[in-house]
């Protein structure tokens, strides 16, 4: 009966496909030892390769023997296995994690680890139907959406739970009549840990009002997942119409547009620019998103730091960057010379050069490049970021301006403006970077000699 249902969930969640290469995480545990055992009965089915990983989490005395055990299941199945061991608890203190959540992140980079080295295409875990009722109640308490109602998904990226459809009576009742040997883990019952709680006081409390309590909670689970299927189906229409460019690391959304729209649609939407903008919505709260609705719908500029992500708002749109990749003020006063200049805070170098110039050679058309007059420029040059009161004369208008408002009438987003790079001599703006050069050092018909100047991206 437990094959037939694995079988089923594989088939219905399309979990594997022909020839795929399986990370198995195996804990020494029943669920997991099960999970290898069912694995290595569908292997030939589908084709799998199976490699098996366990982390020793430094937790307990006889987790030594725990990695042993595995590493003997795996001889006598003849099966590759990668054991590791993480000090969870020095990780908690150094990232300020509770233990459970700091095992839940070491064991999911090394499960990603592992198949990365190994070149899997999946990654199997052994959660359980019961698995997926506890973490749907535990979402409820904490406050969860509907998404968090989900509790466990039976495919996340590549991780698949092929037991994700058998209770945990059904595995114990199969291992024991398989005659598997497993190992237990004695902090499975310390209530201070909140999973254990849930799972030895709440749920049979509930259970009382309903003996198949954790099979509704499981259907639960599943209608959610495929309501929340359709609406991402739907949400895809609004979404193309918002979106302004949608690039690696460089998420911008139409501001206007989205305020526009029904404040829950405008909602669901922003969920989605976090979700694309960070790869996922782990660490996301509600308190999160509810700031980003806030600045999305206030006026005028503004800006939003997020776990991993930094939101930041003008007048046009929102955009949704890498939190590393955030300025942190203003731009280190950098002497250039002739030749090449790193410029650590941009990431970049500028290159500057001294050519003759006889008129014939084309003016550059890319913004990275820039041609001035040598002579009309007072040498030694900086780098620099923009002070209060700058002005600056664009090429090709007559007087000059405030920087501040030659950068609006640009379109330079307020949050470019802090890292935007000046090239200054001892009297002016000569470039404003990558945007425009000054009429002040502009080629003539009487130029002799030029400044070539060059703007790269640092490897």
């Amino acid at each position: 009966m437990l094959l037939k249902k694995v079988r089923a969930s594989i088939e219905r969640y399309g979990m594997f496909v022909q020839g795929d290469r399986v990370v198995v995480a195996v804990s020494g545990g029943v669920d997991s030892v099960v999970l290898l055992d069912v694995l290595g009965a569908v292997a030939a089915e589908y084709g799998l390769a199976l490699h098996v990983a366990h982390l020793d989490h430094g937790l307990r005395e006889a987790s030594a023997r725990d990695a042993r055990f595995v590493a003997e299941v795996c001889a006598a199945r003849r099966l590759p296995v990668t054991c590791e061991r993480v000090d969870v608890r020095a990780v908690a203190r150094e990232r300020r994690l509770g233990l459970e959540e700091a095992g839940h992140v070491v064991r999911r980079d090394f499960l990603e680890r592992v198949a990365d080295r190994v070149g899997a295409q999946r990654i199997a875990v052994g959660h359980t139907l019961d698995d997926r009722a506890e973490t749907l109640l535990f979402h409820l308490v904490r406050g969860a959406g509907p998404s968090g109602l989900v509790g466990i998904r039976p495919v996340s990226g590549r991780v698949v739970r092929p037991l994700i459809g058998v209770s945990r009576d059904e595995v114990l009742e199969y291992a024991r009549k398989t005659t598997l040997t497993w190992r237990e883990d004695e902090t499975n019952e310390d209530l201070r840990f909140a999973r254990n709680l849930l799972r030895h006081r709440v749920l049979p409390l509930l259970e009382e009002l309903n003996p198949r309590l954790v099979e509704g909670l499981g259907r639960t689970g599943e209608l959610l997942r495929e309501q929340e299927e359709a609406l991402e189906a739907l949400l895809d229409g609004p979404w193309g119409a918002i979106v302004l460019a949608e690039a690696p690391d460089a998420l911008r959304l139409d501001r206007r547009k989205l305020s526009a729209l029904p404040r829950a649609l405008c909602a669901l939407l922003l969920r989605r620019a976090v979700a694309v903008a960070r790869g996922g919505l782990e660490g996301i709260t509600h308190e999160h998103l509810r700031a980003l609705r806030d600045l999305a719908a206030a006026s005028g500029h503004g800006e939003l730091r997020l776990p991993g992500l930094v939101v930041r708002a003008d007048a046009e749109g929102l955009a949704f960057g890498a939190e590393a990749a955030r300025s942190e003020g203003t731009i280190t006063e950098t002497p250039v010379d002739l030749g090449v200049t790193p410029i650590p805070d941009l990431r970049i170098r500028l290159s500057l050069a001294l050519r003759p110039w006889d008129g014939a050679t084309p003016m550059p058309s890319d913004r990275d490049v820039g041609f001035a007059d040598a002579q009309r420029i007072r040498f030694p040059l900086v780098l620099r970021g923009r002070r209060p009161g700058d002005r600056f004369s664009p090429l090709g208008l007559s007087g000059n301006k405030r920087l501040k408002d030659f950068l609006i009438d640009e379109k330079i987003p307020y949050y470019d403006r802090e890292t935007l790079p000046l090239l200054c001599d001892r009297e002016r703006i000569v470039w404003v970077v990558g945007v425009r050069l000054s009429d002040a050092v502009r080629v003539t018909p009487q130029t002799r000699q030029v400044l070539v100047m060059r703007r790269e991206a640092m490897p």
